[in-house]
């Protein structure tokens, strides 16, 4: 229900009449108060006074008064806070009607004043001044969602980055780097502590540490989960540590101070984790370097398995080349028929030659295969697949 529809009884604001004239003070209390809230102040300075101690709904001003006069009073009035006045004034000219609206006035009745048209008037200027806070708190409340979701939306990207960039990290050295620029993004000013086989890398926002800041992070580090002391914010993970040491104020920033606790503990949590995505590719690459290692020396090794299998065969055709004219150099003091000697050769000579073929053909298959072998290993060592056969 606004103002301008009450009835009778219905108390509706707190209206502040101020006036010199004790009687006219008493006429406008008597038509207010059936449906207002109303206190008197006989000056200027009472009614500055009674407004800095509480704030009233609308002002009800006279103009003449000792001391302070209507204009400079409803002047001081526009410092206090926002709040309708209403002059009273016995003037009827039109000079005097600008000054009050130049001095603050948002409305003017004049004397001797008609009791509904002074109701009215009083009820409509408190029920617009109230509409007016309305909307000025709803503006101030989606200026301050749209900050919050902008701000968070920024943060969240923040977050997704340093996600994106520490699955890519293939040291501890690099994680790190990436920890300390995405809390560098969301405003903080920050020491991180990331622990592991080798030791400890530690880095701030500002840069390398000091030995005492290393020192203190180290303390810091088992002073359990989350622990908080003013400004300064510790969360610890087994193998992260992250030290905060521009906290908002609880009391003051309670949004932003547990925005960026959350965030902090997303920071350490998704750390924690990328520190085994580490580990494994530290692992992986150790691993590859002695398969690249292990890869050279078969290499090797089968070379040099397939030189030597090439040069048995040669050798063992000269042997059975060597047999052979050693036979029938000796036909001479065996004491055989010609007959018999070319029988001797002609089955010597078939022997050594399926020989012969038998070990080219084994020698080409063994060859073949161990050039294969040899193929795949460069391959593997290369970088390619290894795939034999």
């Amino acid at each position: 229900m606004s103002i301008g529809e009450f009835s009778d009884g219905d108390v509706v604001g707190r209206v502040l009449i101020v006036d010199d004239e004790p009687t006219t003070r008493s006429l406008l209390r008597g038509i207010l108060a059936r449906r207002f809230d109303v206190v008197t102040a006989s000056s200027g300075d009472e009614a500055l006074a009674s407004s800095r101690e509480h704030l009233p709904d609308l002002v009800l001003l006279d103009v003449e008064m000792p001391g302070l006069d209507g204009y400079e009073t409803c002047r001081r009035l526009r410092d206090i806070g926002p709040l309708p006045v209403i002059f009273a004034t016995a003037h009827q000219s039109l000079e005097e009607h600008l000054k009050a609206y130049d001095a603050g006035a948002s409305d003017l009745v004049t004397k001797p004043v008609t009791s509904e048209i002074l109701l009215r008037k009083v009820g409509l200027a408190i029920d617009k001044q109230r509409h007016e806070s309305r909307l000025a708190a709803e503006k101030d409340s989606l200026q301050k969602m749209a900050m919050g979701f902008l701000s968070s939306m920024g943060e969240t990207g923040s977050l997704l980055k340093f996600m994106r960039a520490g699955v890519a990290c293939r040291t501890h050295e690099a994680l790190a780097e990436q920890l300390v620029a995405a809390a560098r993004d969301l405003g903080m000013q920050a020491s991180v502590m990331i622990r592991h086989a080798h030791g400890a890398t530690v880095l701030t926002t500002s840069g390398s540490p000091s030995p005492l800041e290393q020192s203190i992070l180290g303390q810091l580090s088992g002073m359990g989960r989350i622990f908080q002391f003013r400004s300064q914010l510790v969360v610890n993970y087994e193998r992260v540590s992250i030290i905060v040491g521009n906290m908002p104020d609880e009391v003051t920033a309670a949004t932003a101070a547990g925005r960026l606790r959350d965030n902090v503990a997303i920071l350490a949590e998704t750390a924690e984790a990328l520190c085994d995505n580490v580990d494994m590719r530290l692992t992986s690459m150790r691993r590859a370097e002695q398969m690249q290692i292990a890869l050279g020396g078969a290499v090797a090794a089968v070379e040099a398995l397939r030189d030597k299998q090439m040069a048995m065969l040669a050798d063992t055709r000269v042997l059975l080349q060597e047999l052979t004219d050693s036979i029938e150099k000796s036909y001479s003091w065996l004491d055989t028929s010609q007959a018999q000697e070319k029988f001797i050769s002609a089955a010597m000579h078939q022997s050594v030659q399926r020989i012969l073929t038998l070990l080219a053909a084994g020698g080409d298959d063994l060859d073949g295969r161990l050039a294969q072998v040899v193929d795949a290993l460069r391959q593997s060592h290369d970088g390619g697949e290894l795939e034999l056969f």
